[in-house]
C-alpha cells in the first residue's frame, strides 16, 4: 500500500464518538490517547475501573475529551448494558476500536501438547463470543442514526508473551479468527454503512513486494486512517503496522 495515502495528522472528518475497548492492555491505552490526541470524544473501557479511569485522566490531561467505561464484554448482558449507557449519555457512537484481550493458555506455554483442552476451549469461546457480541452491538448502535460507522479490530504480537514478545498458538488462532471475521463482517448486508477493518501489529513489516499486503508506516496512521468512517472502500482490508513503543503522555501533549 502507498503509505503516502494516509495522513495520520487528518482530522476526523466531524467530532466522532469513539469506543476504544481494552484499554487495559498496552495496544488499547495507546490507541485511545492517539485518538483523543486527535480529535475524537473517546469512551475508554477496561475490565477494571482503575484502568479505564486512568486512560480517561490522561486523554482529559492533554486537553481531550474522555469518558471510563468498565464492563466484562465476554458476558452479552454486559455488553449491552455498555453501549446502552454510552448511548443514552453521549449518543450512539461512530468508531470502535476493539482491543479487548482476556488472558488465557498463552500464558502457560506456546506448545499444543502444553495447553490443556479446558483451557482452550473456555480461550476460544471467550474470544469469539466477546468479539461477535461487541462488533455485532456496536453495528446496532451505528445503525440507529444516519452516518456511517467504522469498526477497526486489532491483532499482534504484543498481547502474547510479554518476556520473549513470541506470538503462542492459542493468540495466533484468535488473530487468524478476528482477521476473517473481518472480511466476512465487512461483505455482510448489515454492515452496508460500516467499514469493519482489522489493524495487525507485527515486530517486522511483509515485504512490500507482495500486492496483497497494506502495509502502513506507523500505528498512528492506520489507526486514524481506519478510525474515520470517510474510508468506507477500505473495509474488509487488514493492515500491517508496527506495534508502537509505549509513549509517555508528554509525548502527546506536545502537539497541541
Amino acid at each position: 500500500m502507498d503509505s503516502t495515502q494516509l495522513n495520520p495528522q487528518t482530522k476526523p472528518t466531524r467530532d466522532r464518538l469513539v469506543l476504544v475497548t481494552g484499554v487495559e492492555q498496552p495496544e488499547g491505552a495507546y490507541a485511545a490517547r492517539t485518538l483523543g490526541m486527535h480529535g475524537f470524544d473517546v469512551i475508554a473501557h477496561s475490565f477494571t475501573p482503575e484502568a479505564a479511569e486512568q486512560i480517561a485522566q490522561d486523554i482529559t490531561g492533554i486537553g481531550g475529551r474522555a469518558t471510563a467505561a468498565v464492563a466484562d464484554l465476554s458476558i452479552g448482558g454486559e455488553v449491552d448494558r455498555l453501549f446502552t449507557a454510552v448511548e443514552d449519555t453521549h449518543g450512539q457512537i461512530d468508531t470502535l476500536i476493539h482491543a479487548a484481550w482476556i488472558p488465557g493458555p498463552e500464558s502457560t506455554g506456546t506448545s499444543l501438547q502444553s495447553i490443556h483442552p479446558h483451557d482452550w476451549d473456555r480461550f476460544l469461546h471467550a474470544h469469539l463470543r466477546m468479539l461477535f457480541t461487541t462488533v455485532r452491538r456496536a453495528m446496532q448502535s451505528m445503525s440507529d442514526r444516519n452516518r456511517a460507522g467504522s469498526i477497526v479490530m486489532v491483532v499482534g504480537v504484543d498481547r502474547s508473551a510479554a518476556d520473549t514478545r513470541e506470538s503462542t498458538l492459542a493468540r495466533q488462532v484468535i488473530d487468524g479468527a478476528i482477521e476473517a471475521f473481518t472480511a466476512a463482517a465487512a461483505h455482510d448486508i448489515s454492515a452496508r454503512t460500516v467499514q469493519v477493518n482489522t489493524i495487525r501489529l507485527v515486530d517486522e513489516l511483509p515485504s512490500p513486494e507482495f500486492p496483497d499486503q497494506h502495509i502502513t508506516p506507523d500505528f498512528d496512521t492506520a489507526l486514524v486512517f481506519l478510525a474515520d468512517p470517510a474510508h468506507h472502500s477500505w473495509s474488509g482490508k487488514v493492515l500491517s503496522a508496527p506495534t508502537p513503543a509505549p509513549a509517555p503522555a508528554a509525548r502527546f501533549a506536545d502537539v497541541h
